[in-house]
Formats: structure tokens, sequence, C-alpha cells
């Protein structure tokens, strides 16, 4: 199953001064799914920016991720595993 812009992540949390902002996303696609390059096809659009965190429930399977987002010049975002701070 692909994204759908009628079930979009919600933003649950931000710092002040523009930090990291963090979203969670409730879905039943299969974490093979959800990690493809571009996946949330209005990144932008929703606020979303490089560096936010996203927690990502698996509804169907029960699976639960923290991952990063990266939006790119045409407005997606893709997730990846998030960056260690050091």
């Amino acid at each position: 199953m692909a994204y759908s812009e009628s079930n979009p992540p919600g933003l649950i949390g931000q710092q002040i001064g523009g930090a990291a902002r963090v979203w969670l996303y409730k879905h039943t696609d299969a974490e093979t799914a959800f990690d493809d390059t571009d996946y949330f096809t209005n990144a932008s659009k929703l606020g979303m920016k490089t560096g936010d965190v996203v927690h990502v429930i698996d509804s169907t399977n029960g699976l639960y991720t923290i991952a990063q987002v990266t939006v790119d010049a045409d407005g997606n975002g893709t997730l990846t595993a998030p960056t260690a701070f050091a």
C-alpha cells in the first residue's frame, strides 16, 4: 500500500526557535514501503523539515520505529534511521 495524503503524519511536538519537530505517523504499510524514497509526497506542505523526527506505528504488525525525515527540493519526504548525536 502506498502513502495516502488523506492519512498524513501529525505534528505532536516542536521546540521554540525552529529546532526539529516531532511527528506521529500511524499506518498499515509494511516497513519496506514507508522507508521508500519520497514516501511522503506532501512533506513540505505539512511543514516537515529535514531532520524532523517521526514516530512510526505499523498498526497491522504492532511495530514501532523512530526515523528522521529528509525533505527534498520537490517537497517529498524520505524516512531514514536517525542520526546519532555526538
